[in-house]
């Protein structure tokens, strides 16, 4: 918005915003809940322009209302935010003086975090207060704990893009390899390879099958590496296979 030449800022709020926020009867300490004041307020008064501040702030106290908070704790927050901002002007130009005098600021602080139970955690800020402690309350239930935004793990089998070991059950010799193309298909050419019983097999692993008729370790096969660059997964292969001893089949 233009203002006398000027280009003027207000809030933004997403088409989406519900309006929801910490509710003021949620099992949470005081301090996250004037924190959520504190943090709507800094954020009228820091982000938008003061024609707009006495419509924003009156959208607030509705919108915390809405939520549970108590309009006396809304007000009384916001007060002790204007007071808290308003020395914060005048220390900062003291302390600027005091840092480049001395060449360092105050002691860094110190925080202990402990989980939150309504009423009882409390009584640890009281008793460790002359430890000079900032206590941090951490809530027991979280979002986490409930939604699972991750993917399903993939299969053993089904992963693509790997360096791998298999094992021969009877002489305790191995193989490593590596394929861009999922496990269970390489694994399926191996065993392929065996069945042809031709002399000029594919790989090592099938030669050693073919020429000794032991038993191979197909379902325990190991994945020694993930790497989607082709380049970086050969390096891998020939560094699990010098770190394992003597080329392509070599004793455990």
């Amino acid at each position: 918005m233009y203002d006398k030449g000027s280009i003027i800022f207000d809030l933004y709020t997403k088409p989406t915003n519900s309006g929801r926020y910490l509710n003021f009867f949620s099992n949470h300490p005081t301090i996250h809940k004037k924190g959520v004041v504190i943090g709507l307020f800094d954020k009228i008064l820091f982000l938008s322009h003061p024609k707009f501040h006495h419509t924003n702030i009156d959208s607030l106290i509705n919108t915390l209302l809405r939520n549970g908070y108590p309009l006396q704790f809304v007000f009384k927050t916001i007060k002790n935010r204007i007071k808290t901002l308003s020395r914060k002007k005048n220390f900062n130009t003291i302390n600027e003086h005091n840092i480049n005098s001395n060449g360092n600021s105050s002691e860094m602080k110190k925080y202990f975090t402990i989980p939150y139970l309504n009423k009882t955690s409390e009584k640890f800020n009281i008793a460790l207060k002359k430890f000079q402690f900032e206590f941090v309350y951490k809530p027991m239930n979280n979002l986490n704990r409930f939604i699972k935004t991750g993917k399903d793990k993939i299969k053993k089998d089904e992963t693509s893009k790997v360096v791998y070991r298999i094992n021969c059950k009877d002489c305790g010799y191995s193989y490593v390899g590596q394929t861009k193309r999922k496990l269970k298909t390489r694994i399926k050419e191996y065993i392929n390879d065996i069945k042809k019983k031709t002399i000029n097999s594919l790989s090592v692993i099938s030669s050693h099958k073919i020429e000794t008729d032991h038993e191979i370790d197909w379902l325990n096969t190991k994945i020694l590496d993930s790497e989607r660059s082709h380049y970086k997964r050969m390096i891998s292969e020939m560094i699990h296979i010098k770190t394992e001893k003597n080329g392509f089949l070599f004793p455990l």
